[in-house]
């Protein structure tokens, strides 16, 4: 695969136009400025919970929960290494790389900037985002989400080329998911699938002028890494706490 990297380190992204390298672990292979450094607390780190399409990749698709689909053999809750794998089994071009630091850098960094003493943020990075190209043209555009146990996709989408008529499109994607919740179909397919229940949710609106494909998260997805973070943090702070006395 021939990648365009950009390091993400906080809120921070460094552009690099000329690298390249495998899509894991680069970040991995900065060597620490600080060497070895002074001894890091311990912190009780929280398990990630185990849920197919939010942790976990499902192994197989249900036409009734978009949380099985898959777009392009990419899987909702699929790990890092995962996502590799599909992209370099299908001979993907990587295009541009974005990285977020680990889960335990987010713990040890909230830890300090509540006064806690949590040492040195590692910086070790995780998959954040990746656009990658397949032989038609199309762009996959892939979001992850930052667990304890590392980076899962949270939000596929496809770009879709030119050149493929709406009924084409229309009878590709229920063959894959079974029949849309709703459709509309013209010059343009549109359609949505799930929403229902789990809020796991798949829509497309695809045309010969090309379109977009998504297999996405409930909403609010987003903050249940962030809580499992602010988790970590006040249980560290809370055993060497002083306790006050009234």
């Amino acid at each position: 695969m021939r990648l365009t990297i950009a390091l993400v380190i906080g809120l921070a992204a460094v552009p690099a136009a000329a690298q390249r390298a495998p899509l894991t672990k680069l970040l991995d292979k900065v060597p620490s400025l600080l060497g070895s450094g002074p001894k890091q607390p311990s912190i009780t780190m929280p398990a990630t919970p185990v849920i197919v399409g939010l942790t976990t990749a499902a192994d197989h698709t249900l036409a009734t929960d978009a949380a099985t689909y898959d777009l392009g053999g990419f899987r909702l809750g699929m790990s890092e290494a995962e996502a590799e794998a599909v992209a370099k089994g299908r001979g993907l071009t990587t295009k541009a790389v974005t990285r977020y630091v680990d889960f335990e850098t987010q713990v040890r960094s909230a830890i300090n900037m509540r006064g806690g003493a949590a040492g040195v943020p590692t910086k070790r990075g995780v998959l954040g985002e990746a656009t990658l190209v397949d032989d038609a043209g199309g762009r996959y555009m892939l979001k992850t989400l930052v667990w304890p146990d590392g980076a899962h996709l949270s939000s596929i989408v496809y770009l879709a080329p030119q050149g493929t008529a709406a009924a084409d499109w229309r009878r590709m994607l229920v063959e894959k998911w079974g029949k849309p919740r709703e459709e509309q179909t013209g010059d343009t397919f549109t359609a949505r699938w799930g929403g229902v229940g789990s809020g796991f949710h798949a829509s497309a609106s695809l045309g010969p002028r090309g379109g977009t494909v998504e297999i996405a998260q409930p909403d609010g997805t987003r903050q249940q890494p962030g809580k499992l973070v602010e988790q970590a943090a006040d249980g560290f702070i809370a055993a060497r706490a002083r306790k006050p006395t009234l």
